[in-house]
Formats: structure tokens, sequence, C-alpha cells
């Protein structure tokens, strides 16, 4: 069968992801990514004008926490990322929905493998909220990273910790990179423990879901 580079041309119902051509799964690729963040945007949107903006705030951190672990295990399982050191952590953030690639500017700079940074130098989702001030910037930048980062990391390794270099408001104004992180494992890191909003997640349909094996046979989860 030809690759399609798009879906132009007649309906196809028996349309699988594995008949499009590389560049076109890239965009198909980049918009999923988005997507999560218009999802994230307008459901906290909607709670935001309900309940105001601390119960966003909780909201959000039980949101990632409860979903950041798992699909992480589920992204290293078809990557086939080894290992427990900052590079692999550095490789689930790469493919981090959380992350949308371009939306998210993110660099990585690889000390050790105990010991890492990253930095957005631009981050599309500050510049949603800057506009609403500080009380809406420490809510993302500080209360809602302090309570998600440690989590997605320790899918990883229990013993890693994320914790900031610079973070906004942005002093002074327009800074760039908008935020620096560093990221360490060593044995003084608590481990967080798996929340119950992770377990509940868990135990989910979605979590559960196992793919069957592409139309040629490959297996989605490589042997």
């Amino acid at each position: 069968m030809t690759e399609r580079k798009d879906y132009s041309g007649e309906f196809d119902p028996g349309f699988r992801f594995e008949d499009l051509s590389k560049e076109a799964l890239v965009r198909l690729v980049r918009e999923y990514g988005l997507i999560v963040h218009l999802l994230d945007r307008a459901a906290l949107t909607a709670v935001g004008l309900r309940y105001g903006q601390r119960v966003v705030e909780e909201i959000a951190i039980d949101e990632w926490r409860g979903a950041s672990p798992i699909y992480t295990d589920r992204i290293r399982e078809i990557m086939r990322i080894e290992g427990d050191g900052v590079s692999a952590i550095f490789k689930c953030l790469q493919l981090d929905p959380g992350f949308a690639q371009h939306y998210m500017d993110v660099e990585y700079e690889l000390v050790s493998e105990t010991h890492g940074f990253f930095q957005l130098r631009t981050c599309g989702a500050l510049l949603d909220v800057e506009p609403f001030g500080e009380r809406s910037i420490r809510g993302m930048c500080h209360h809602i990273e302090d309570g998600t980062f440690d989590w997605t990391a320790q899918a990883v390794n229990p013993r890693a910790r994320i914790r900031p270099v610079h973070r906004p408001p942005r002093a002074p104004a327009g800074r760039v990179p908008h935020c620096r992180w560093e990221v360490v494992i060593d044995e003084e890191t608590e481990p967080v423990g798996e929340a119950e909003i992770t377990r509940m997640t868990r135990g989910t349909t979605a979590a559960r879901f196992r793919f069957p094996p592409m139309r040629d046979g490959t297996p989605h989860v490589p042997a």
C-alpha cells in the first residue's frame, strides 16, 4: 500500500496510522502533543470559572500526578528506554506530552547519570498565564510544578528530584530562558511514593489498554 502523505481524497473506512508517511505522522504527533494542552486549558479554565484559582491548582496537581507516572512507564516500554539515570529521565521528558515540542522549547544538559539541568527557552503555558498576573504565574510555576515534577522523575528513579534554579515570575521581565531546573539523583532524596490518584488511574481501562499489532504484524511493544 502506498503511504499517505496526508488524508486528502476519498474516505477510507479501514484507515490506520500505519498508512501514513513519516512526515504525516510527525505532523499528527505534533498536533496531538498540543491537543493535550488544549484539553488541559479547556478543563482547567472551566474549573477556574466555577471554583477559583486554588481549586485549579489542586486539580492540575492531581491530573499530572495521576497520569504522568503511568504514561511515562508506557512510553519507556514502547521506546525501549532503559536504565534509571538522568539520561533516562531526560529521554522521557523529551517524549512527554506535557513538554509538547516547539510549544515548549526545552533544552537539556546532561552532566552525569546523577546530575543534569533542563531549561525552557520558551514556555507556551507561561505565556498563557502571564497576562493574569503573579498569582496565576506562581500557581503554575511553583505550586503545580512542585506538586508534580518529582512524581514524573521518580517514575524512572525513586531517588530523583527536580528543583528550580530560577523560575517565573520572570525577573527581569522578558527573561530568557523562562525557567531552568536541576535534576539530581542521590540517597538524600525521599521517595514520594505512589499517590492515591495514580493508583486509581492505574485501574482504568485507558491505563491497562494494550494495542494490537500493526497491520503488517509488527508488535506495538518491541520484542
